[in-house]
């Protein structure tokens, strides 16, 4: 028995879409410093890798530190760098060239205001017709609610969804909600790496 025709093409945003990941660590190393601690950017990159700051800061900055209040200053610093972030042009290519025939959704951890600011791109302007958030959901990946939230949205069954990912919590959250799912790696030279089981 064959698949299922693919319906809708679901897409992350921080390493897949786009080339965000040593940005987030940056604002996160510098939202930190404002507050006295030093971490290099490179431990927070392997930290916030597909995760929620909920998952890693408050451990982070133990119980005397304001968790929420270091995300939030992160929040504005990232939002104020992400337009630099270089995007995965193969996948948009990729995107384009199917929208119309299957549904297409961004599927991400990531606050929705600075989401929508790296969308307003004129190279990603109508790309996508739903994008699901971090701020959208109670429980983020390796949680499938996203991906399950974005389904609901788009109408489609998640055995009809192709999903490409690049993190170990996006990969799970994905195989969880029970999509076909493409591992991204290195987005802005290549689309692709392998199709994961």
């Amino acid at each position: 028995m064959s698949p299922p025709r693919i319906a809708a093409l679901l897409v992350d945003l921080d390493g897949t879409l786009a080339d965000t990941e040593a940005l987030n660590a940056e604002a996160y190393a510098a939202a930190l410093a404002e507050t006295g601690r030093i971490v290099a950017p490179e431990h927070l990159r392997t930290l916030a890798h597909g995760r929620s700051w909920r998952d890693f800061l408050p451990a982070l900055v133990g119980p005397e530190g304001d968790a929420a209040a270091i995300a939030a200053r992160k929040r504005t610093l990232y939002g104020a760098r992400v337009g630099q972030a270089a995007v995965n042009e193969p996948l948009v290519a990729l995107l384009r060239r199917h929208h119309g025939g299957c549904r297409t959704g961004l599927v991400t951890t990531a606050a929705r205001d600075s989401t929508l600011r790296y969308l307003a791109r004129p190279d990603l302007t109508g790309l996508f017709d739903c994008v699901v958030t971090g701020d959208d959901v109670a429980r983020h990946k390796p949680d499938p609610e996203a991906y399950q939230r974005a389904a609901t949205l788009l109408g489609v069954a998640p055995e009809s969804c192709l999903v490409f990912e690049d993190s170990p919590a996006g990969l799970t959250a994905a195989r969880r909600f029970g999509a076909r799912v493409i591992r991204v790696v290195h987005p802005a030279r290549t689309a692709v790496q392998a199709v994961a089981p």
